[in-house]
């Protein structure tokens, strides 16, 4: 398959197949009704009746199988006009885009430079072109796959009566591409007809719910459709779990069963948090739902709608963050977008739009549960243990490309041509997020980083992370314990004697005239303070987020 067989289909006559199978269809139904209305005649009782009667019912059950032979292609034809319908229209929109980008899409999938002065022939657009193109390739060679399945059935009479009322049966969705970019994933979710769209959110919902580059209102649906079917993996699981330590005589001692019992009541206790904080804020986005391949549950919430917003901010927390502090996340990325409005509000920008993000999409180091440090020592806020996890790099390493592919799924899936991104990083969580702004690739999605109370971020300046200069900006409380973390340098130099801007967390009077707390501590940077104002360093964070950085305190 190629472009041009997927502009040269004959939607009409698929049409004309699809109306002719209708009339024969009414037909067959017409005369099986005639059959029965006769065998049913009160007064036809003798041996000739009988015999006649029979004959009518093989004749009946031939018209069966023919008519159901006949309503699975009816549908097969019905489908594919939807579908084919579908692909010539992106295919049109396709070779349109290329054109005002002087750009040629071939048949096969590939760009050329379109005769005459070039009009903007970016690498990024090629890429967006060809993978659009291939992925519509992709789904007309899969139609055609489904549908010689589907008419093969057909003719070897394997069709059962009411198959077309049965999932599953015609058309099909196709999976999306193992290991797909977000651009991938984006062009196969484009690609797809709206009733496979359907079929994939209501019986493959972990098809899209945490992938990258499909637009967060399916991921959304998809990932709360998927509570059920979680809560009885799990419940399951703890019964195993649980009928295993009864049956052993040493208990967990020797075995790990005592720990996957924990970390199975964590993940149900995870569920009754998300379904809560999904119900809380209805208009809410649960971008990312993932209990299966860690210990610990990932989730990512979006307040606003990141796929429409020109402003989208990503919080990455640090240690002994979980499920359950997904809520009070999202309480301070619900104070961030009110300010972060407020502030372009002030400058005139009444028609600029803001998403804040929780994103919990890795597994940060913990201080509890089985096998994890559990070290007494004075802390402030940080919790046991800390200056032992906040040394570790396994986990952020392994986050760090979850986030970045994160940070690319938001600009791909924009329907703003430009989407401003903010990255924001707390504590452990601001390691991770420098490793994935150094893993963005050829294009930096991230416009503006802020990374507090940090460790470190194994960088020294904007061009260490893929940024801008006067584009990447630090701050950390006086009293923060971290600097105890940092002075090792494990996790590159001390924050606050890189080359990055540094930004105030002191009681302030900001621009906007409101006097403002300081931030103590390690974990009051982005809460509001006694008076329900954002401190000044959730102020800074507020005007970075918002593209205003000539706004911050210094």
């Amino acid at each position: 398959m190629n472009l041009r067989d997927i502009v040269q289909w004959d939607t009409r006559a698929l049409q004309a197949v699809q109306r002719s199978l209708s009339v024969r269809a009414a037909t067959i139904r017409f005369v099986q009704d005639g059959l029965a209305d006769i065998g049913r005649l009160p007064a036809w009782q003798d041996d000739a009746a009988d015999a006649a009667r029979r004959r009518f019912r093989i004749v009946a059950d031939d018209l069966s199988g023919e008519a159901t032979a006949i309503a699975v292609v009816e549908r097969l034809a019905r489908d594919l006009v939807d579908a084919v319908t579908h692909l010539k229209a992106e295919v049109g929109g396709l070779r349109e885009a290329a054109a005002a980008h002087g750009m040629v899409l071939s048949d096969n999938g590939d760009i050329i430079d379109a005769p005459g002065p070039p009009v903007d022939a970016a690498a990024t657009r090629r890429d967006e072109l060809r993978a659009a193109a291939r992925a519509l390739i992709l789904q007309a060679e899969d139609l055609v796959a489904d549908a010689a399945a589907v008419l093969a059935r057909a003719a070897d009479g394997a069709a059962e009566p009411g198959e077309t009322d049965r999932a599953g049966t015609g058309l099909s969705a196709p999976a999306p591409p193992p290991d797909g970019s977000p651009l991938d994933n984006r062009e196969y979710w484009e690609a797809l007809p709206a009733a496979q769209r359907r079929e994939v959110i209501e019986q493959h919902p972990e098809w899209v719910g945490s992938r990258d580059g499909i637009p967060s209102a399916v991921r959304h649906e998809a990932n709360v459709s998927r509570f059920d079917d979680e809560r009885s993996r799990w419940e399951a699981e703890r019964v195993r779990l649980r009928d295993r330590l009864d049956r052993n005589m040493f208990g967990g001692a020797f075995t790990e069963d005592d720990a996957g019992l924990w970390y199975a009541e964590q993940k149900l206790r995870d569920l009754d948090d998300l379904e809560k904080l999904v119900r809380d804020h209805p208009d809410g986005r649960l971008m990312l739902l993932d209990l299966q391949s860690g210990e610990r549950t990932m989730a990512a919430f979006a307040l606003g709608d990141p796929d429409t917003a020109d402003h989208i901010a990503v919080t990455t927390p640090g240690i002994d963050t979980t499920a359950a502090s997904l809520r009070g996340m999202t309480d301070e990325a619900s104070a961030l977008k009110a300010e972060t409005e407020r502030q372009l509000d002030l400058a005139g920008r009444t028609g600029d739009t803001v998403s804040t993000i929780a994103w919990l999409g890795y597994q940060p180091p913990t201080t509890t549960g089985p096998g994890n440090y559990d070290v007494p020592f004075i802390d402030q806020n940080l919790g046991r243990g800390w200056l032992l996890d906040s040394w570790q790099s396994d986990r952020a390493t392994a986050g760090a490309p979850k986030l970045a592919s994160f940070y690319e799924g938001l600009d791909v899936a924009s329907q703003t041509p430009d989407p401003h991104i903010t990255a924001l990083g707390h504590s452990y969580g601001s390691y991770t997020q420098g490793l994935a702004l150094q893993d963005a690739g050829p294009r930096q999605p991230v416009d503006d980083a802020v990374f507090y109370g940090s460790p470190g971020f194994d960088a020294n300046d904007e061009s260490d992370l893929g940024l801008a200069p006067r584009h990447g900006f630090v701050m950390r409380a006086p009293d923060d314990p971290i600097t105890v973390a940092d002075g090792f340098g494990r996790l590159g130099p001390d924050p606050v004697q890189t080359d990055l801007e540094q930004l105030s967390v002191l009681e302030a009077s900001t621009p906007d005239g409101v006097r403002r707390e300081d931030a103590s501590g390690h974990s009051e940077y982005p809460r509001p303070s006694g008076n329900g104002e954002l401190r000044t360093s959730g102020y800074n964070m507020a005007v970075i987020v918002a593209g205003m950085p000539e706004l911050a305190v210094r």
